[in-house]
């Protein structure tokens, strides 16, 4: 039976989506069992989308069987929880300290709302002026402009499936931008379609980028296309790096006189933090592997021809804190971190024609 429902991104307990059964039966054993717990040892195969309260804010839980995952519409359709139920794993970080909370538009994002999961970024990752005509020196926020608000979040249930679309419209800038989630019972893989579409008349240039950030572990190992040749956005401490530009990966990184490899991530005791973005590439893919399984993401480089690496390996937090430990792993389209540098400096970003859009999809993968 197909059934649809839309919510609002504010949306209050009191309105429900209408599915059967309640997130107390459903929710807790797939989207938040404490660490300690142990899992069940049998997996569903049968589908449940249900209602949930993360930390004060409506959320929707959905649950394949062998994956899970929480969606929160008010934190710009946060996927705050990545759950592979047959081995436990939660593979989005979570920060430590930062509480989930609705902020105004202009607000920081890493010194205020940096508490993990999956937002995505456009039209900028970086804040900066933007770049182009008739919006030239118009204010884009750090992170861009769909975390902070709200999105509209449709659910439509259609024979063993489920999609999740997701909707958001411009603040500086006049755009309609959607992802919709696809999730089947029974599969272990998501796949997630973007479209943004130009409500202007005249061109629009964008950045993009899938922000990721992956709990992970030391000698966890992380791969990428052979060929993929990364700049340097960042690298701390200095001297990390011998360029910033053209580098393999893993890069050939020194720390104290001795080869760091990245590739097999060090612990949080290396305190180093390496911001990387590609050239496009020839396959697109990118993977981390843990002892108990790996995440996979999979696309088409026609579409989304670039990935970036954000690597914390214990050095930085921007709330002052001890700092985080985490992997942001994140296909992308064009220069990172900057809109204004991807249409100035490097020329490399995409651009929607008046009035018109484009579409990219990407498939995530829970693999044992």
């Amino acid at each position: 039976m197909d059934d649809s429902r839309s919510i609002a991104g504010d949306m209050s307990p009191r309105h429900g989506v209408g599915f059967p059964g309640g997130c107390e039966r459903f929710c807790p054993p797939r989207c938040h069992v404490p660490p300690s717990l142990p899992m069940p040892t049998m997996i569903r195969t049968s589908l449940t989308v249900t209602e949930t309260i993360v930390e004060g804010l409506a959320a929707l839980c959905v649950d394949t069987g062998p994956l899970a995952l929480t969606v929160i519409p008010a934190l710009g359709a946060k996927i705050a929880s990545l759950r592979d139920t047959r081995s436990g794993r939660e593979w989005l970080w979570r920060h430590p300290r930062l509480p989930y909370r609705r902020l105004p538009h202009g607000s920081s994002y890493v010194r205020e709302a940096d508490t993990g999961g999956w937002d995505e970024c456009f039209p900028s990752v970086s804040a900066c002026a933007y770049p182009a005509p008739p919006w030239a020196g118009a204010p884009i926020q750090d992170h861009g402009e769909l975390w902070s608000q709200p999105a509209e979040l449709r659910v439509e249930r259609t024979g063993d499936g489920v999609t999740l679309e997701a909707t958001w419209r411009g603040v500086a800038l006049p755009y309609r931008f959607s992802r919709a989630m696809h999730l089947a019972a029974g599969s272990a893989r998501m796949a997630l379609t973007y479209h943004v579409a130009s409500l202007a008349d005249a061109p629009m240039p964008f950045i993009w980028s899938a922000h990721p950030l992956i709990a992970i572990e030391p000698a966890m190992a992380l791969h990428v296309p052979p060929d993929a040749r990364f700049h340097c956005e960042l690298a701390r401490p200095d001297g990390l790096l011998p360029a910033r530009s053209g580098l393999p990966f893993p890069p050939p990184a020194t720390l104290h006189g001795a080869p760091l490899n990245l590739a097999r991530l060090p612990g949080p005791e290396a305190a180093v933090a390496i911001k990387l973005w590609s050239e496009p590439l020839a396959e697109g893919w990118a993977r981390i592997a843990a002892s108990d399984g790996a995440l996979h993401l999979r696309w088409d480089v026609a579409e989304l021809p670039q990935l970036a690496l954000w690597l914390n390996l214990g050095n930085d937090a921007a709330d002052g804190g001890s700092p985080y430990y985490n992997l942001g792993l994140e296909p992308c389209i064009g220069a990172q971190d900057s809109l204004a540098e991807a249409v100035m400096v490097y020329r490399r970003h995409a651009t929607l024609a008046a009035r018109g859009s484009k579409a990219w999809r990407l498939e995530v993968e829970l693999e044992q």
